[in-house]
């Protein structure tokens, strides 16, 4: 019982928190009725179950959720099992042969393990949908001394980033006999080449656990493979233990330039702009600055101090409507730069590095836009990549955070997202116009989102940068949306953003489906808080 008033007490706190710090609670009719039926929604939840989520990092909410959990049941036959053999760990739980070399193999397809791994009951259940795939990987807990469950690993889609940040593949994969050659009992780097070749196939359930998980370092794997590549990189060991960052090396300094919205507020602006003057050690870089209306004569004053005294700055004028795509679209058409960066007038930058980090990513083939870590001025968070399907549509990871738990070093090493937020971006300009540049019918909400998914479709990853920081006032100079045209906006775009993405606000590809699309990386419980 007091479990159940603590989460429900939880959700008015939620709720009075967002009207009084968002809406200053006067909040429009069309929002609250929003808000009350997730309030319902969730309070539905936490009657039947008793919680609003399960901490993943609990191990008595972690095994209470795995009764929850529902698998594929169905029987598989003999002929499916005989395609299998199990190589590089013992056959606990799985009735398929086990052997120690490759050259033992007589099966087409390998259940290829490292260190000492149990199969669940389930895993076979699963057999018949790898036979689609290259490779196949899972989600997967730990075991400890007494046969009991903890620390989920729920993993994302197929992240090139990210993987070579940390093996977030696991030590478990189902994988064709033909790739093998020339394997030399190192998974990790198998997994990095094949990452080159193939997309791999994500099944987000809970298959295998892992008996004796210690924690290893391999940035030296990750060396020898960018090697191989003839990729300048370097690698650095994270203090976790298990994960490393990799920073590319620039042998070139490719023109930036700075896309900056503005009306009028001269104060906002002259932080941002100070604060990449003095701070920016990027050689080449341009700042065209937006202006969208601006009235005041203090600004046009300004305006024209910026261009005297820099030659890499200009002001463009642009007399409309506010359309955040519409300025940004104009503006990437007259720049010079090989790289965009879109910048809200609200920000202020806090590390020199930070154009010289972004681009060394942006620069990647692969790599379609970059995002950074934003704070608050109180230093929460703000965005940390964004979350298809949260809040309904798309959301921040980590918002308002202050100290949050982090989870597979999201906020620790460069990983892929299904978009970031446009407050600072960096996209390439070739590509920004092989997309279509910004959708001009998103004038203020989910703009990014929709560049993102595209650049995602079009075969490029996005990638958030968790050691570039930024401070971000949050539309100090627009305010939030309350009158009737403003929300009658919001509501289009939330509604276009579901129609166009259904699929990612169903599932967004690097964030599990196990969690919880509202309390980040939580343990869905029922049918979550959405």
């Amino acid at each position: 019982m007091f479990t159940k008033l603590k989460s429900k007490l939880g959700l008015v706190k939620k709720a009075l928190y967002i009207w009084a710090v968002q809406y200053h609670f006067v909040i429009p009719k069309e929002m609250l009725r929003m808000y009350v039926h997730k309030f319902r929604h969730e309070s539905e939840n936490i009657s039947k179950y008793d919680q609003r989520f399960y901490d993943p990092g609990d191990p008595v909410q972690y095994r209470k959720w795995l009764t929850m959990q529902e698998y594929n049941r169905e029987a598989v036959s003999d002929s499916v099992l005989s395609k299998f053999t199990v190589m590089g760990s013992g056959n606990e739980g799985i009735s398929v042969p086990c052997v120690s070399n490759l050259s033992d193999v007589k099966t087409d397809y390998v259940i290829l393990c490292e260190g000492k791994i149990t199969f669940y009951s389930q895993f076979v259940c699963y057999l018949r949908e790898c036979l689609e795939y290259d490779l196949t990987y899972f989600d997967s807990d730990l075991i400890d001394g007494e046969g009991e469950r903890y620390s989920p690993f729920c993993r994302p889609d197929f992240a090139y980033d990210t993987l070579r940040g940390y093996n977030c593949c696991g030590r478990c994969v189902v994988i064709k006999k033909e790739l093998l050659e020339g394997y030399d009992g190192n998974l990790y780097l198998l997994l990095l080449r094949l990452s080159d070749q193939i997309r791999f196939h994500h099944i987000p359930k809970i298959l295998y656990g892992e008996r004796e998980y210690v924690k290893k370092n391999e940035s030296d794997t990750v060396r020898e493979y960018l090697k191989e590549k003839g990729i300048a990189a370097d690698v650095i060991d994270n203090p976790d233990g298990e994960s490393h960052c990799v920073r590319y090396c620039l042998d070139s300094y490719p023109k930036i330039t700075i896309m900056i919205p503005t009306k009028d507020g001269k104060n906002v602006l002259k932080v941002c702009i100070d604060s990449i003057l003095e701070k920016t050690d990027y050689p080449d870089y341009e700042i065209r600055i937006i202006d969208n209306n601006s009235e005041k004569q203090e600004t046009f004053d300004y305006f024209h101090e910026l261009e005297r005294g820099y030659d890499n700055i200009h002001v463009m004028r642009l007399e409309c409507p506010f359309n955040f795509s519409y300025l940004n679209n104009r503006c990437a058409e007259k720049a010079e730069g090989e790289y965009l960066v879109l910048l809200n007038n609200d920000t202020s930058v806090v590390d020199g590095s930070w154009l010289k980090d972004m681009v060394s990513y942006a620069s990647r083939p692969e790599v379609g836009s970059v995002g950074v870590l934003l704070y608050y001025p109180d230093d929460s968070i703000q965005h940390g990549g964004v979350i298809s399907g949260k809040g309904g549509a798309a959301a921040h990871r980590y918002y308002r955070a202050e100290k949050p738990v982090e989870y597979g070093y999201t906020l620790t090493i460069p990983n892929d997202v299904s978009c970031c937020t446009a407050a600072c971006l960096m996209v390439p300009k070739k590509k920004y116009m092989e997309v279509g540049m910004m959708n001009e019918e998103l004038t203020v909400q989910f703009n990014d989102v929709d560049l993102g998914l595209r650049l995602y479709e079009a075969g490029y990853f996005n990638v958030f940068l968790p050691y570039v920081k930024l401070y971000h006032y949050e539309s100090k100079s627009r305010g939030m949306d309350r009158t009737k045209e403003e929300m009658q906006r919001f509501m289009y775009e939330v509604n276009y953003a579901k129609e166009k993405w259904g699929k990612y606000i169903a599932h967004d590809p690097f964030y599990s489906d196990n969690f919880d699309k509202n309390y980040d990386f939580q343990l869905i419980v029922g049918t979550g808080s959405n």
